[in-house]
């Protein structure tokens, strides 16, 4: 598991027994960044949502596959926004989770901030530089 800043942990796939786990250490939401049926026996979004829920803690669906889009954004923002923490993402490596991450909290913390955060979290995302210098140019255009 990998921290970002504002008490965010990214991982790859969880169990529904590991979301119970988490929550008795204390996680108070999770955020589902993959698909359902993106590889065999991978448990699916209800399962884990019912999990989530099972020991009360906050739970977002929001499955990337194929790219960023601006209504994923925008879902992640409002994930981050709203879900008391701390708050675990997962995907199936941890890496979709923390370029979304990155893409939800960029209008904070701007480009270099963001990059930063991830290699200082272990990640090498150098590729998403210029998306997320475009993304934060059409923020300013607003």
């Amino acid at each position: 598991m990998r921290e970002l800043p504002g008490d965010v942990f990214v991982t790859g796939q969880l169990l529904p027994a590991q979301l119970q786990a988490l929550a008795e250490q204390g996680v108070m939401g999770f955020i589902n960044n993959r698909p359902d049926m993106e590889a065999p026996l991978q448990p699916t979004s209800d399962e884990l949502e019912q999990a989530a829920h099972a020991v009360t803690t906050d739970y977002y669906h929001i499955p990337m596959a194929g790219g960023i889009t601006p209504g994923i954004i925008q879902a992640s923002k409002t994930a981050y926004a709203t879900m008391p923490r701390p708050i675990v993402a997962w995907c199936a490596s941890g890496m979709r989770s923390a370029v979304l991450w990155g893409f939800a909290h960029v209008d904070k913390l701007g480009v270099d901030g963001v990059m930063a955060s991830l290699t200082d979290a272990g990640f090498n995302l150098e590729q998403i530089r210029a998306p997320l210098t475009d993304y934060m140019q059409s923020l300013n255009d607003e």
